[in-house]
């Protein structure tokens, strides 16, 4: 064999191994801060005025709240945010490490030492392609093993850089409203 044909063997050798782990590390299992759509919802409290929410995120960037009674009519709220934000939200959700939590922690058998019964529940549910992660959290679950301190974290990051806090509080404005006109006397 010439040097030039031992040369084009070892480039092709050499690329056929490149490219297979090139193709290895893109179907890698991504974990679930890469995101296609992100959504976070909160239930109602049983006696008390918990904020009810549904924020999903798209990778696009996206936003949609369901807030009820927002602008006095219930509607779905649009925006979208950047790229910035969407950075934000990825690393909150690394930071949050979904894929060693467990799907639910609502019972003692999911490690809530204490639970408290009139606090809402968050669900998370982050999906990319056809694989999605649920977490479901009682809120009034408390335990070593309940990562609370995580998720509260991330729900964090998601209503700020959403504006889901700046609607909740529109909300509370238009509900304190609401009262004093069908109450003017309190």
């Amino acid at each position: 064999m010439n040097i030039t044909t031992k040369c084009i063997a070892a480039l092709a050798t050499f690329s056929v191994f490149a490219c297979q782990d090139a193709g290895g590390q893109a179907n890698a299992s991504k974990t679930f801060s890469d995101f296609e759509e992100v959504m976070v919802t909160h239930s109602n409290c049983f006696f008390f005025n918990c904020p009810i929410a549904e924020i999903v995120i798209s990778s696009d960037g996206q936003v949609r709240h369901t807030l009820p009674g927002i602008d006095d009519t219930g509607a779905v709220h649009k925006s979208r945010i950047d790229q910035h934000s969407l950075a934000q939200i990825t690393k909150a959700l690394h930071d949050a490490r979904l894929d060693e939590m467990r799907d639910r922690y609502t019972t003692q058998a999911d490690g809530c030492v204490h639970g408290f019964m009139d606090m809402p529940t968050t669900r998370l549910k982050v999906s990319r392609g056809e694989k999605y992660k649920n977490v479901t959290l009682d809120n009034g679950c408390i335990g070593p093993t309940v990562p609370t301190g995580r998720i509260n974290s991330l729900v964090k990051t998601i209503n700020e850089v959403t504006g889901t806090t700046s609607l909740l509080e529109r909300l509370k404005q238009v509900r304190r409203q609401d009262d004093k006109d069908k109450h003017p006397l309190k």
